[in-house]
């Protein structure tokens, strides 16, 4: 978690409140992006911190008494999964799942052939993360994109793009959901390869 400034220490100042609003603010403070389901945060509080603290360490204090807990999905990005989630329980929220260096690849790969369609160049700037169900034989059978602030307007599009599409099948035992976060692309038209060739 040192890539989410643990080595740094800041000041906050977050009251109780919703804990989808409090959320928002420790993003906003720290630029963590904190990419969950509307179902885990609502109805829920969060607690309150102020003081000094590196950004897990607030984070925490947020989370308190809620039964959730982080989980890391990229270089800058978290998701939100129960405290009692260990992949027994069939209430419990989905587990992102570890993929291997080469399967990453091949999803990379496969994101950009599919999404470039329909997305053009602004898929180089949305920031939304997918949870994928991906059969034995490589087939998408199920598509969930996670709560963000570009998600109202990508994610049925994104969701329409993957669902049905076929790759190359996972390596054994890959478990299910596939967790990958797209993130804005520093190249100014990231498609535009692609649809030349």
């Amino acid at each position: 978690m040192a890539a989410f400034g643990d080595t740094g220490e800041q000041d906050f100042d977050l009251p109780a409140q919703p804990l989808s609003r409090a959320l928002e603010r420790f993003s906003e403070q720290t630029g963590v992006s904190i990419l969950v389901t509307s179902d885990l945060t609502r109805d829920k509080q969060s607690g309150a911190v102020r003081g000094r603290f590196t950004a897990m360490a607030a984070l925490s204090g947020l989370l308190a008494g809620t039964g959730l807990r982080a989980r890391r999905i990229g270089e800058s990005a978290l998701t939100l999964v129960r405290q009692d989630n260990d992949g027994g329980n069939g209430n419990a929220a989905p587990v992102p799942a570890r993929v291997a260096p080469a399967y990453a690849t091949a999803l990379r790969r496969h994101f950009s052939e599919r999404l470039c369609d329909r997305l053009g160049d602004q898929l180089g700037r949305v920031r939304v993360a997918v949870q994928l169900w991906i059969s034995p034989r490589g087939r998408v059978e199920k598509v969930h994109v996670l709560d963000s602030e570009d998600a109202p307007r990508w994610g049925d599009t994104i969701r329409d793009g993957l669902l049905g599409s076929q790759l190359a099948p996972p390596p054994a035992g890959q478990p299910n959901p596939v967790t990958v976060l797209i993130t804005p692309s520093d190249e100014a038209a990231p498609c535009a390869g692609r649809r030349e060739g």
